[in-house]
């Protein structure tokens, strides 16, 4: 048995120490990657690519299925080199995830590539349980359904009401993935489909991220080339849990194809919290020759998700299963937030020598049926995005160094129809009765960018670039129908003064710097900027708020929310290191940022003064926007805030043919110190931001045979959360920390026929709290203590897939 002390790895035959072993370049970056023994080590490039570029040299593909010809790849050139590119290399689009995961070690700041297809397999029902074990990712927790939403490096993370995840801006291949002027729709992940994650912390990517402040990630679709061959896929478990996926890829002369549908049904660990799904995907490669390169994707799908309550934190054990409706004013109703979306993208690539240019245009189309709560009515959305991405990448040299240059346009039109109805009495909310409002919502963005990477010395990269864009946001209340008073059934009808118009503008720079001191040891840094816009539903929720008050005609009350809601703006600090041996692997981030006018969100009641309304107004605006519903989220701007925070990744095998030539016990940890909090505010001090914990960990310890056994477990720890931006209430308004204990088993044929495994979460069955809405301060809660949603209880699942080749 291989013991630490070797944990350096051995001189090779050349001599030259450090030389890796299989598995060590699928940890220096993918720290979410999964399984050590599914990552196969490939020696570093010599002429690695550093920028987000799409003509990297591809390492040798997957066998292609025994009933399928293989793809026909004749001899053609690197973009930027003189050398030929052997049959079977040339540059794939997209990149494989090997040629993404060297990529991403060599860049300025603070990314990861995580493999979704090489993770040992689970449940795997959202985002969350893909990126547990990556660096500075924060996910709610909303039960086994994709409605948690992602935060990075205190990116705001409310979810239930029209935030749609702000701060985190979401791709698929490239091209958005959900609304343009949003973050990112959860509901529309198909991780099924997915192949592997780019995560960009911070605005490290200004191709995707430098208008989000957290950060953004870009989902990389299976292809026949990645996923080949016939597959299905099959799981069960706690709740109700049934997941089921046929999927078919394979290539034949010029064209590769991929296929799959899945379906997703779970009964919800909380009462009425049921969750089906539905989707199909599939996507078309077409390579004529050495220059075009082409693939056009497509997707549909449907996702039912039921509203469960939120309960007093104080009773959470008591009704964490049940649901908490003393006043009856959720359960006999059909609380629902329903999304249909379909979207065709076609990607094309042209290779010019040391030039290549990218076209894509894209179009997705979503539809939202939503009854948040009775008397906000049903909610009916349908959002339409069309837009063309354009993108060059050129490689040359500058006074005799090394220099990549990347620069791209992309301009997106949204278009989206806003209508509310009152619903019919008895068919419990789900019934439209009377149109209430109907806003027309139109949007551009054009966002353009450019990057450079310098070899300044070797081993030394310096990078620089621009981002900006220009944006509107156009609402128009087209309402033009009789006056109808608002009640139990929902809302009253516009009174045609919800409009809004503005346009936002902003250039953001970064500066970074990459060097290797040693080989495969990295020590980065950068500066950055990045903004946010005012998204529809911040916009249409403070136009509902200042219709609802102002249309009481009291004199003591009139808003005016929209107009002091301004733009977002930060500049980002961050340096680390990361890289490793044979056996050990680390990546630690250190990052400083100071914002201005941040977005956030509370319950809509902190930005009504009660006090100054009638006791029959109060009755209703309680009812209506009460922070125990979903929806009943408002956004404000803070004055000044600073988040700091350490994100730390290790991964290692510390012991090594324990029983077997082969095998390992493998160790991997994730750790994520958080501290955001005012700058000196007027109204909160210095006081730290609710919902994102101080701290934050991940640890799993496992074996792993060459055979395809393995074995494993885990825990997961957040630490306390306040409830509200003052910190005021004690420990009443404070979410207590919890840990949760997991373990996995499973098996994969060494050929990757079959795979089996099974999964157990939360062991201890710990009630604990999965999300909640914030509120300005503790008095503002007449219960006297915080509405939470609860957590999923003990759970276990099993599942298989088989592949036929």
């Amino acid at each position: 048995m291989k013991l630490w002390g070797d944990l350096r790895g051995s001189r090779s035959k050349n001599g030259r120490a450090g030389r890796f072993s299989a598995g060590l370049v699928a940890h220096l970056v993918g720290f979410g990657a999964g399984s050590i023994q599914a990552q196969e080590a490939a020696a570093p490039p010599a002429n690695p690519v550093l920028l987000e570029t799409i003509t990297v040299q591809a390492p040798a593909q997957r066998p292609a299925p025994r009933t399928t010809a293989a793809r026909s790849r004749p001899a053609g050139r690197v973009a930027g080199s003189a050398l030929p590119i052997p049959r079977g290399e040339i540059p794939n689009n997209p990149a494989p995830f090997e040629a993404q995961r060297e990529r991403f070690l060599r860049r300025p700041g603070a990314e990861a590539v995580v493999s979704v297809t090489q993770q040992d397999p689970g449940n795997q029902a959202n985002i969350r349980e893909a990126l547990e074990q990556t660096p500075g990712v924060y996910v709610t927790d909303k039960g086994e359904n994709g409605q948690g939403t992602i935060s990075m490096r205190g990116s705001d993370s409310s979810q239930t009401g029209p935030r749609s995840g702000r701060g985190v801006r979401a791709f698929i291949d490239g091209v958005p993935l959900g609304r343009i002027e949003s973050g990112n729709t959860p509901s529309i992940f198909d991780l099924k489909a997915v192949d592997y994650i780019e995560v960009y912390r911070g605005a490290n990517s200004l191709r995707y991220g430098a208008l989000a402040t957290g950060g953004a990630i870009n989902l990389v679709s299976k292809t026949g080339l990645t996923a080949p061959g016939a597959a299905i896929s099959g799981a069960f478990g706690s709740y109700g849990n049934l997941q089921g996926q046929l999927e078919y890829g394979g290539a034949k002369d010029n064209f590769d194809y991929y296929l799959q549908t899945n379906a997703y049904h779970n009964k919800g660990y909380e009462y009425f919290s049921q969750n089906d799904t539905k989707r199909f995907s599939g996507n078309v490669g077409w390579r004529p020759n050495d220059i075009v390169d082409s693939r056009t994707y497509v997707a549909i799908g449907s996702n039912k998700q039921e509203l469960p309550t939120s309960i007093p934190l104080n009773q959470l054990p008591i009704y964490r299963r049940s649901g908490y409706d003393p006043g009856n004013t959720s359960f006999p109703y059909n609380l629902r937030a329903d999304f249909d979306y379909a979207r065709i993208v076609n990607k094309t690539l042209f290779r010019l020598g040391s030039t290549s240019i990218e076209i894509s245009p894209y179009y997705i189309a979503t539809a939202f049926d939503h009854l948040p709560s009775p008397r906000a009515g049903i909610v009916d959305v349908a959002w339409k995005d069309h837009g063309v991405s354009f993108r060059m990448e050129q490689k040359g040299e500058i006074a005799g160094k090394p220099l990549e240059l990347v620069a791209g346009y992309r301009p997106t039109y949204e278009t989206a129809r806003y209508r509310d109805f009152q619903w019919v009495p008895g068919s419990s909310g789900n019934q439209k009765a009377a149109l209430v409002y109907n806003d027309a919502f139109t949007s551009w963005l054009h966002e353009s960018y450019a990057e450079a990477a310098l070899e300044v010395l070797p081993r030394v990269h310096l990078f620089t670039g621009l981002q900006a864009f220009w944006t509107n946001r156009t609402l128009k209340d087209e309402y033009s129908g009789p006056v109808i008073a608002g009640g139990l059934f929902g809302p009253g009808s516009s009174t045609g003064r919800r409009n809004y118009d503005r346009e936002f503008e902003a250039v953001n720079p970064k500066f970074g710097a990459n060097w290797e001191y040693l080989s495969n040891h990295f020590l980065y840094g950068n500066i950055s900027r990045s903004t946010e816009v005012p998204n529809s539903g911040d916009i249409f929720s403070l136009l509902g708020i200042e219709q609802t008050v102002n249309g009481f005609s009291n004199p003591n009350v009139q808003l005016a929310l929209t107009d002091r809601l301004r733009m977002q703006k930060a500049w980002t600090t961050e340096v680390g290191v990361r890289g490793g041996w044979d056996r050990f692997n680390y990546d630690v981030t250190l990052y400083h940022m100071q914002l201005r006018d941040e977005i956030l969100s509370q319950c809509a009641l902190g930005l009504i003064p009660l006090s100054r309304l009638t006791p029959g107004q109060r009755a209703q605006v309680n009812g209506q926007y009460s922070c125990g519903l979903s929806g009943s989220q408002a956004a404000f701007n803070a004055d000044r805030t600073i988040h700091d925070g350490i994100e730390t990744a290790f991964r290692t095998r510390p012991f090594v043919d324990v029983f077997n030539p082969g095998d390992h016990v493998f160790l991997n940890a994730v750790y994520n110190f958080n501290h955001f909090r005012f700058d000196n505010d007027a109204l909160f001090g210095s006081s730290t931001l609710p919902v994102i914990p101080k701290h934050q960990a991940f640890g799993e310890l496992g074996y792993r045979h060459p055979s395809g056994f393995y074995v494993s477990g885990n825990i997961r720890y957040i630490g306390e959360r306040y409830t509200t931006f003052d910190n005021s209430g004690g420990n009443a308004f404070v979410v207590p920390a919890y840990a949760l204990y997991g373990a996995k088993l499973g098996w994969k044929a060494p050929d990757n026929s079959l795979t089996l495994w099974f999964e157990a979460r939360n062991l201890t069955d710990v009630a604990y709290v999965g999300d909640f809405t914030p509120s300005l301060r503790a008095a503002d809660i007449a219960a006297g203590t915080p509405s939470v949603y609860p957590g999923t209880g003990r759970a276990f699942y099993a599942g298989f897939t088989k592949r036929f080749y």
